[in-house]
């Protein structure tokens, strides 16, 4: 896990200082100044890429205050803190924005900012390419002062001031530092060189981390973040799931496609498959008139016991020996059986018969006693350009 830490400056040009810190190894990455200010802000990508990224914000832009609450306040109340606080702004109170801090007790701490100071420094991070969540008062990072003390950091030509009273300064070290030795305290703790200063009794130093270090240190203790309510800033995206979305988009439709495809092949296979069951129900029918009801999913087994019972046999034939016999001579006379009935007992197929004429007729007669089996002709009409009549063999 790496922290980027950025401090920003009040305009365009103000000097940037950054920091990159991996938590993973408990040490610095790298850090350094951006002297051309928001002009050079974009270099930090690359920087920004693995990284989370927190900016901080100068203090002097920022009104650190508390308020005290009625008990049990609701949300009417602290959207009503604002004008509790107007005497205290300059400005219009609607052009302020007002971010939440930690709440103790009836005490709620909140930081005032200009709205227009907050879509600049949210601006400029989007113009950057940089992602970022928190937006903290670089002064109240300061670790706490001990009792009736004041603790000071230098960053570049801007000193941050932290007094034991809770009250945040920061500003030009040339001018901020004078007036802050004349606060009546009973020492002054420093954090890194002070530029301009002969060293003096009452300043103790402690300077073994580099400013931005320090003040990093203390952004998981603090509950303050000006990206709140309008500047809220949405959830990034998991990068992996960036990087292969277009690919999963391509996928969910390709799935889609196909399973639409399948549920059209499915409709047409289940249609053709109706069909198929009608033609066979009425097959059946046709071809065993004594089977009376079809169930397809016994249609087999009744059609094997009617097969039997047709194979039932009478002088030693039956019906569909009979009928193999006699397929060449159908093929040859084209004459076609419309109804079959065979008498076991009796070894007689009897047949409606259609043919184109009566020569046709005479001619399967013909072919049929060849075969050494008995034929009978029954009476014959004439239906339309066709005939019909009824032939009884016997075997």
């Amino acid at each position: 896990m790496q922290q980027l830490v950025i401090r920003l400056g009040s305009n365009e040009q103000s000097p940037l200082h950054w920091l990159l810190y991996s938590s993973t190894e408990s040490e610095i990455i790298a850090s350094g100044e951006l002297k051309g200010g928001l002009a050079q802000l974009n270099s930090l990508q690359e920087h920004a890429e693995n990284a989370t990224v927190i900016a901080l914000a100068p203090s002097a832009d920022v009104l650190l205050t508390s308020v005290i609450l009625p008990k049990n306040a609701n949300r009417k109340i602290l959207n009503a803190i604002p004008y509790m606080l107007e005497e205290n702004i300059c400005s219009d109170v609607s052009e302020q924005h007002v971010a939440l801090g930690k709440r103790e007790g009836d005490t709620q701490y909140v930081a005032i900012v200009s709205k227009q100071k907050m879509r600049f420094w949210k601006q400029a991070l989007q113009n950057a390419g940089l992602f970022c969540q928190q937006i903290l008062p670089d002064a109240s990072l300061l670790p706490e002062p001990l009792e009736n003390q004041i603790n000071l950091l230098q960053v570049g030509d801007d000193l941050l001031v932290k007094a034991y009273d809770g009250e945040v300064m920061q500003g030009e070290a040339a001018w901020l530092l004078p007036l802050v030795l004349q606060k009546e305290t009973s020492g002054f703790f420093a954090f890194s060189e002070l530029a301009d200063k002969e060293p003096s009794s009452s300043i103790e130093y402690n300077f073994d981390k580099l400013p931005l270090e320090l003040l990093r240190e203390q952004i998981s203790n603090t509950a303050l973040n000006l990206l709140q309510n309008e500047f809220t800033v949405k959830a990034k995206s998991n990068p992996l799931w960036e990087k292969w979305r277009i690919a999963a988009v391509l996928a969910v439709l390709a799935l889609s496609v196909n399973l639409t495809s399948k549920a059209i092949e499915l409709n047409q296979l289940k249609r053709e498959r109706a069909q198929i069951e009608q033609q066979i129900t009425q097959t059946v029918r046709d071809a065993f008139p004594n089977i009376q009801r079809v169930r397809l999913s016994i249609v087999k087994r009744l059609v094997e016991q009617e097969v039997q019972r047709l194979e039932g046999t009478g002088g030693g034939a039956s019906m569909l020996a009979m009928l193999s016999q006699m397929t060449e001579a159908f093929s040859q006379s084209g004459v076609t059986p419309q109804t079959l009935r065979f008498d076991s007992s009796r070894t007689e197929l009897r047949m409606q018969s259609v043919a184109s004429n009566f020569e046709s007729l005479e001619q399967f007669r013909r072919e049929v006693q060849n075969l050494g089996l008995q034929v009978d002709q029954g009476a014959i009409n004439n239906r339309g350009d066709q005939v019909v009549g009824v032939i009884v063999v016997k075997g």
